[in-house]
């Protein structure tokens, strides 16, 4: 897949996010989100950048399995570039158009190619992970693009053009015997599906950086054996 490497994220991994965020919320400097990327500061006081991005680098071998794999680029252990894919569930529009179709099923795992940048400083390191747009493939390895883009930020003028697409699609002949309460089901799912998608986003995000940063405090204070 180009020389990405896949993380799975299932709906039941979210209940560790409570947990994990308690655990490191007090360290956690600074969070941005801006359009397909999302961006946090950690805070490892009195830890040197270069030992703190031997840290990183564990931790990631840790995650990854194998982070000569995903390590795309490292620079002078101050900085490194990672390319993965994760698997993010999507609620389908078309299950909610059609509930007692038992051959849909209620979430679709698109693919979603992303670049990681990790940054590190003395005391301190930051996470930055790019989405590119999701796809999926089908049994007849037919191809299938999320009908809008990898976005944590969904602005209301971003729905209107996501529901005037909606509207355009549903007009197409395809969907001509299809019933207006459907057509309109689908539709008017559009909003609830973004939101949903956009927090899905946030949430594997999330869960990374943390999983990452508990990695990395275990390694600066580990358990005396």
């Amino acid at each position: 897949m180009g020389g990405y490497y896949f993380v799975s994220f299932t709906r039941m991994i979210k209940v560790k996010l409570a947990s994990i965020m308690l655990l490191c919320s007090v360290f956690t400097l600074a969070q941005k989100i801006d359009g397909n990327t999302i961006s946090n500061i950690y805070s490892v006081p009195n830890v040197k950048a270069e030992e703190l991005f031997s840290k990183l680098h564990f931790a990631v071998a840790l995650i990854y399995q194998d982070a000569n794999q995903v390590i795309k680029y490292s620079d002078s252990k101050k900085r490194m570039l990672l390319k993965a894919t994760a698997l993010v569930p999507v609620l389908d529009a078309y299950k909610l158009m059609n509930p007692n179709d038992t051959s849909l099923s209620d979430y679709i795992d698109y693919r979603h190619n992303y670049t990681l940048i990790i940054d590190v400083k003395d005391g301190k390191y930051r996470t930055e992970l790019r989405y590119q747009d999701g796809s999926y493939t089908d049994a007849q390895l037919i191809e299938y693009k999320l009908p809008f883009p990898a976005k944590m930020d969904f602005t209301p003028t971003d729905l209107e053009a996501v529901l005037k697409k909606a509207e355009k699609d549903m007009s197409q002949e395809y969907y001509m015997m299809t019933s207006r309460k459907k057509k309109e089901i689908y539709i008017q799912s559009q909003p609830r599906v973004i939101k949903e998608y956009q927090q899905t986003l946030i949430d594997y995000a999330t869960l990374f950086f943390q999983s990452l940063y508990k990695e990395v405090l275990k390694e600066v204070a580990p358990e005396d054996w």
